[in-house]
């Protein structure tokens, strides 16, 4: 098991809405393969922990790099 801390700046304010919409999708998405940890938002700004087997992690986290919104 692995636990991966990372800070990120969104490309710009994210709505009430994005942000439970990318909860519920990361939420839905991590329990698929045990992965557990919190994801913080404040101003632009992201704050995410994320812990699991190092694979699946990994994958995550350069999926998560992939993203556009930050």
């Amino acid at each position: 098991m692995i636990t991966l801390i990372y800070g990120s700046s969104a490309n710009r304010k994210m709505t009430e809405q994005e942000l439970i919409d990318i909860l519920r999708t990361s939420r839905e998405n991590n329990e698929k393969k045990n992965i557990t940890g919190m994801l913080l938002y404040d101003d632009g700004n992201f704050l995410q922990v994320l812990e699991g087997e190092e694979e699946a992690v990994t994958s995550l986290y350069k999926t998560i790099q992939q993203d556009p919104r930050h």
